[in-house]
């Protein structure tokens, strides 16, 4: 019997401590593909917006302050917030709200884009950053600043669901370089796998002229 227990207590030992090494795998997996994440979406957003500040200024001093202030708050979001492991939705939105004015910089039609938040349970904690990259790749692929509704974007909350839908126009010249964006993509998808396993949904959906991805997922 003493026997018995001492292998039953080295199996149990065994057991916790690859189920730890498993998790600490797993967290280092998610924040290196955090930091990759940010990485890619950073410096090309950053260098535009400061370019476009910085003509502004010339033009609107107090509207570029504003845009100006608005970009701290993104930078300060990414560089304290993001290492959390979840924030609340209300602060993802808000990031998404800052992204989007500092994007309209670039264009004088007011219905390039459109963001429609309808959520009942802004205290619902998701992972920093999760929606982000898909609103970069929708602007960075809408390039006719002239369409109307070229970038329409939807969060929505159901109890303890949270849905998004990021759906953008595109040229058909731009068709290759969509499909180059795949290591974004890949890092995105190994992610949601490692944070939310089999508690999300996710579709890309591809037309001749529109690319559409709808996010759906069940938090604790």
């Amino acid at each position: 019997m003493p026997i018995m227990i001492a292998c039953v207590m080295r199996g149990f030992l065994g057991w916790l401590t690859e189920r730890r090494q498993r998790q600490i795998l797993e967290r280092q997996n998610l924040q290196a593909n955090l930091a990759l994440l940010k990485a890619q979406i950073n410096p090309h957003f950053l260098f535009n917006t400061l370019n476009n500040i910085d003509v502004l200024i010339e033009k609107d001093q107090a509207t570029a302050s504003t845009y100006l202030k608005k970009l701290s708050d993104i930078l300060r979001f990414t560089l304290y917030e993001t290492p959390s492991e979840t924030i609340p939705l209300s602060r993802e939105v808000e990031y998404i709200n800052q992204y989007i004015d500092l994007q309209k910089i670039r264009t004088s039609n007011s219905d390039f884009v459109t963001f429609d938040v309808k959520i009942n349970n802004l205290d619902l904690q998701i992972a920093p950053m999760l929606f982000i990259p898909f609103v970069e790749n929708a602007f960075k692929h809408s390039t006719n600043k002239k369409i109307s509704n070229a970038i329409q974007i939807c969060i929505t909350t159901n109890r303890n669901s949270v849905n998004f839908n990021c759906s953008n126009a595109y040229d058909a010249d731009a068709i290759k370089t969509q499909e180059q964006s795949g290591l974004g993509l890949e890092l995105i998808k190994n992610r949601l796998k490692l944070l939310y396993k089999d508690n999300y949904q996710f579709d890309i959906n591809k037309t001749s002229d529109r690319f559409t991805v709808d996010l759906s997922i069940n938090l604790p």
